[in-house]
């Protein structure tokens, strides 16, 4: 269940990605940027903190590295913001391209392996996960 769930989600993010990577040959989506960082920031938020801890001890050195990642990765996109801010376009896809190869291989990793860690916990234990998830979440500004 949590496997398939974030597996969707990835899917999202990617798809918001590349909507935003087709905005720089013409005009920055922003409000696109500004979604897909806050979709990552909660994303990460519910692996690390809760996701995680439910599998660590068995997988201490990859969940280490993929936390790793994920500074890198919302590092990435902030050089991303500033690049837009001095309108370095160029430099900005260059980097936003960066982000969806570094994504790639990190989304491997987590549905090739921890995901499907996560998926061995008992049902319950993943729906109160996924409850988790639906606490943390807000609704948009606009609604």
């Amino acid at each position: 269940m949590l496997d398939s769930v974030l597996t969707k989600d990835h899917e999202r993010i990617d798809s918001y990605l590349n909507d935003f990577l087709l905005s720089l040959n013409l005009n920055p989506d922003l409000d696109k940027l500004a979604l897909i960082v806050s979709s990552l920031r909660n994303h990460m938020f519910w692996e690390e903190e809760y996701l995680f801890p439910e599998i660590f001890e068995e997988n201490k050195l990859r969940i280490q590295g993929l936390e790793a990642e994920h500074g890198a990765i919302l590092k990435l996109l902030e050089e991303v913001k500033r690049l837009i801010s001095i309108n370095e376009l160029g430099d900005a896809k260059k980097k936003t391209q960066a982000v969806i190869r570094v994504l790639k291989g990190h989304n491997e990793a987590e549905e090739g392996y921890i995901y499907l860690e996560l998926d061995r916990l008992e049902s319950q234990k993943q729906a109160d996960l996924l409850l988790k998830e639906v606490e943390n979440a807000s609704a948009p500004k606009d609604w």
